[in-house]
């Protein structure tokens, strides 16, 4: 079977004409080559790419990729195909997908990557490796964002009333079957929120630069990792110790607490912090002092019963 060397995106238009508003397209382009460029460079695998006149029939793009392997560039096509294609099975699976820890380290990624390039030959793509490298980037939050971007803008240009998309060999005829996405299933690949899971920190070191010292919602001054941050303190009894005055700050004044840190995916898919909170405050450090707060000590003693459990939980019933 001849591998990939083209993908070509068909809009179907609810008319008979054979042609698309420039911005609409332009921004649905500027989408697509953000997932191949995601998916090329999380697989390590250097590409070119170009764009091809396009073909009637609605309006077809065509980009042409090129590269030293040819069996890698087919698991580009093909992954970027599948990707654009596969239509998640519920409206909530992209949701779903979103809030679970999809980011791999960087050590696992790259086990696995160089897994994947084993089992590639010059000239040869087996569905197994396709399918493994889908999992790896489809986990990419730049994919999930910029495809949600894409499908979304679609979903707003009332011309289109299906989208095709297909993997080409080098003569542009079809490798496998054309995949057509009907509209109404676009809203699937669509990100309800870019709002991530709150990211939670239980041992964080907090240096005090701006404590809030009266009554007031007004956030906090600090630096964590040595940048700077504001934080809202949601420690009850923490505050009312402040505001009595039986804890105080110096220069220095270091906290170790809770850290709740809301984050959000912006349009390129990059991770961006939107605010910080402290839950419990642990312990107050002062001169290289330390000192547990009540709160911290109930708060940790909670923890180790929970991980107890959890242990508990795992280990195998005996037999009788």
């Amino acid at each position: 079977m001849e591998l990939a060397r083209k993908l070509e995106l068909h809009y179907y238009f609810n008319d008979e004409s054979h042609s698309m508003d420039a911005f609409v397209r332009n921004k649905c382009e500027t989408e697509i080559l953000a997932v191949i460029k995601e998916v090329a460079e999380t697989l390590e695998i250097k590409i070119r790419v170009e764009s091809e006149a396009h073909k009637e029939g609605g309006l077809r793009d065509i980009w042409k990729f090129t590269g030293d392997n040819n069996a890698q560039i087919a698991l580009v096509v093909s992954v970027v195909a599948l990707i654009l294609s596969q239509v998640p099975k519920t409206d909530s699976e992209t949701e779903k997908l979103q809030k679970e820890l999809l980011q791999l380290s960087i050590q696992e990624k790259k086990l696995q990557i160089e897994k994947l390039k084993k089992e590639i030959k010059e000239n040869e793509l087996s569905d197994n490796a396709v399918e493994a490298a889908k999992k790896i980037t489809n986990k990419s939050y730049k994919v999930i964002a910029r495809k949600s971007n894409f499908y979304k803008k679609l979903s707003h240009y009332d011309k289109v009333s299906n989208l095709g998309v297909s993997s080409l060999d080098h003569d542009g005829l079809n490798v496998g079957c054309q995949e057509i996405i009907p509209k109404s299933k676009f809203k699937r690949f669509i990100l309800a929120s870019n709002n991530l899971p709150t990211h939670t920190d239980e041992n964080a070191s907090v240096e005090i630069i701006a404590p809030v010292l009266k009554e007031s919602n007004a956030h906090w001054k600090g630096l964590y990792k040595d940048e700077p941050i504001s934080f809202s303190m949601q420690d009850k009894e923490f505050k009312e110790a402040v505001l009595n005055k039986s804890v105080s700050f110096q220069h220095g004044s270091t906290i170790v607490c809770v850290l709740k840190i809301r984050r959000k995916l912006d349009e390129a898919g990059e991770i961006t912090v939107t605010g910080h909170a402290v839950d419990t405050v642990l312990e107050k450090i002062e001169k290289g002092v330390s000192k547990e707060t009540t709160q911290g000590r109930q708060y940790r003693y909670a923890r180790k019963m929970q991980d107890s459990q959890h242990e508990l939980s795992l280990e195998p019933e005996e037999s009788t």
